[in-house]
C-alpha cells in the first residue's frame, strides 16, 4: 500500500504544473524591486473606447452610464488622474495616440495584460 501510494504521489508530482516552472527575463530591462521588468507598453496593447460608442450599443448603455457618472464626479476624475500619473509608460503611449489626459474616465487592465482606456 506505501509503494502504490508513493507512486501515485510522484506521479502527480511529475505532471503538475508547480513543477518546472520558470521564466526568463531580460538582462537588458531595467528591475523594479519586485524584479518584474518595466518598459513602455506597446501601442497595441492598449485600446481607447469613447464613452458615446458605448451608448450607441444597446448591451453597453448601462456601462455608459456608470462611466458618464463616473466622469461627472471630481473625486473620482482625481483618482484616475493619480493612476495615470503613476504609469509613466502609460501616459508615454496614450500621448502616441493623440488622448487628452483629462478626459480619461477609468483604465481597466485586460485579461491579456493590456489596458483599456475610457474617455469622454
Amino acid at each position: 500500500m506505501k509503494k502504490t501510494v508513493t507512486i501515485a504521489l510522484a506521479s502527480l508530482l511529475a505532471v503538475s504544473p508547480v513543477v518546472g516552472v520558470a521564466y526568463a527575463q531580460d538582462a537588458t530591462a531595467p528591475m523594479t524591486s519586485d524584479g518584474v521588468a518595466t518598459g513602455s507598453i506597446a501601442a497595441a496593447d492598449v485600446s481607447i473606447v469613447q464613452i458615446t460608442t458605448l451608448e450607441d450599443d444597446k448591451t453597453e448603455t448601462a456601462e455608459a452610464e456608470r462611466l458618464k457618472l463616473k466622469a461627472n464626479d471630481p473625486s473620482q476624475m482625481e483618482k484616475v488622474q493619480a493612476e495615470l500619473q503613476s504609469d509613466p509608460a502609460l501616459l508615454e503611449t496614450l500621448a502616441s495616440k493623440d488622448v487628452q489626459l483629462q478626459n480619461v474616465v477609468e483604465i481597466k487592465t485586460s485579461a491579456t495584460g493590456g489596458k483599456i482606456v475610457y474617455v469622454k
